[in-house]
Formats: structure tokens, sequence, C-alpha cells
């Protein structure tokens, strides 16, 4: 591109910043030299941003300002507008719907958006405002908090609870108010059942607890069968090592997973140490991974 061309674009575009336009401005720009005419659009492409953004400042804090007046009179509308023991439900639709009927030049106030609430009842949700809680009713809330949690009915909880605090921090149940829970939940079962529960809630409780007595039949036998194999082979075996020669541990998982990759292995190890044993260390929890 020429000088020239260049001149009448930079012209061109310093132009566009100048309101007025003197007279002549074109031919006085191109008697300058191409550096002044950068110079002069840096200067006024400059200026340019820096107007904009005062005025991008001062329209931010008159949305501000706006936004801050709308939310005060929703929220303090919340509070004191009610209708037939009634109140609004903090809700975007009623929010939305306070605003859109207002004019466009009034300003929010509650007295403003409670004639509009009342005026216009069926356009807005209400509810009934919740009861306030009476001592009874949150000691009631602690102890049942306490109790499906398994914490301490103590007065340190009990202040906890007053403050808010994160369950992680309160005090466990000791084993007797456990024991009292455990009680107090079978005797509040065995009440449901008899006065209240349907028949078909009678009849599944009636499946689970014969399913869970058949359970504890079978593991009260399988016990006694133990017991009585462990007497009967008392001092005929080796003791059972806590590890192999390799240094794994013989915990319930090894023996689990050598009963299924190796297992005339396992076999050997049975007739070593017997049965018994075996079965002792299969019955008991694997250690724990390091």
């Amino acid at each position: 591109m020429h000088q020239m061309d260049q001149k009448k674009l930079l012209a061109t575009r310093i132009i566009a910043y100048l309101n007025p336009v003197p007279a002549n401005a074109v031919q006085t720009l191109l008697q300058k030299s191409l550096p002044d005419l950068e110079a002069l659009l840096d200067r006024l492409a400059t200026q340019k941003a820096q107007g904009d953004s005062e005025e991008e400042v001062i329209a931010y804090r008159e949305a501000s300002r706006q936004e801050a007046a709308f939310e005060s009179a929703y929220v303090h509308g919340l509070l004191q507008i009610s209708l037939n023991g009634k109140r609004l439900v903090d809700c975007e639709s009623n929010k939305n719907m306070l605003e859109s009927l207002l004019n466009a030049d009034e300003l929010p106030s509650v007295a403003i958006y409670q004639t509009l609430a009342l005026q216009f009842a069926s356009r807005f949700s209400w509810e009934v405002p919740p009861a306030a809680k009476t001592a009874a009713d949150r000691e009631a809330e602690f102890v049942k908090v306490c109790h499906e949690n398994q914490l301490s009915l103590c007065d340190a909880n009990r202040q906890m609870f007053k403050d808010g605090t994160a369950l992680e921090n309160w005090a466990g149940a000791s084993g007797l108010e456990r024991a009292a829970f455990q009680a107090q939940a079978a005797q509040e079962r065995q009440t449901y059942l008899i006065t209240t529960a349907s028949p078909s809630a009678l009849r599944a409780e009636a499946a689970y607890e014969s399913q869970v007595n058949r359970e504890a039949a079978q593991h009260e036998e399988a016990t006694r069968q133990h017991n009585f194999v462990a007497r009967q082979q008392a001092g005929l075996y080796s003791p059972l090592p806590t590890h192999n020669q390799a240094g794994e541990i013989m915990d319930s998982k090894y023996f689990r997973r050598l009963s299924t990759l190796d297992y005339p292995l396992f076999r050997q190890l049975v007739r070593k140490f017997g049965t018994s044993q075996i079965t002792e260390r299969l019955r008991a929890p694997a250690a724990p991974t390091v």
C-alpha cells in the first residue's frame, strides 16, 4: 500500500472518532506525516476506550442499584405480604410476576408489591407458613437424629444440635445407649405390627422373620459342627502358620484363591493342618491390605 493510501485509511478511521467533524478535516489530516497520523489515531482510540469504560462503570452501578432495589422489595414482600393466612412462595415465577406488573417508570417497593399481589392474587403461588417449632419439637428431632445415627443423647450433643454443628463432631452413643435405642426400636416395631400394619405388611414381616430365623439356625448348626470337628482334631495336626514359605499371608482370601486356582495344594494343606484350622481361617476376616 502506498504512503498516501495509508494516510487516507488512517484519516478515515480518525474522522470516525471526531464529533463534530471539522471542515476540511480530510485535507488537513493528509498533510500530516504518517507517524503523526498513527499517533493521533492511537490517542483517539485510547480516549474512546476510557470513555466507554467509564460509561460501563456508571451503567453497572445503576443496574446494581436497581437490582438491589428489586431484591430488597421482593425479600421484604415475602415477609410482610399475606392473604388469608397464606404468604407468597419464594420462587422465580412470583418474583418475575411482581416485576412484570410494575409500570415502566415505577420503582419497586413493599407497598406497591403488596397492592399488586393482592390485586392479582390468582396469578401468584401462595403457601401456609410452617408452624414455629416448639421446644418439644426440637427435642424430639434431636432424639431422632441420635437414634438414627447412633449418637449420644448427652448435653454436649444437644448444644451442637442447636448450633447446627456437623454430626461428625458429635459424641457416639455409649453401649448402654445403643442397647436402649435397639430396645426402643424393637418395641416401636412391635407396636406397629400389632396396631397399624396392613395384612400384606404382616405377611412380609413373617417371611422376613422366617428367613432370619432360618439363617440363624443354619449359622448355629455350622458353628456347632465346626466346634465338634475342632475338638476331635485337637492335637492331631501341626499349628497352621500365618504365612507360607513365600511370605504370603495365609488368610481367608488366600485359601479361597488357593481352592480355586490350585486345588491340589489346597487339599495338601487340609491333610497337613486339618479341616478345623482351615475352616477357622476361612471364616475369619481377611487381613487388611497395606
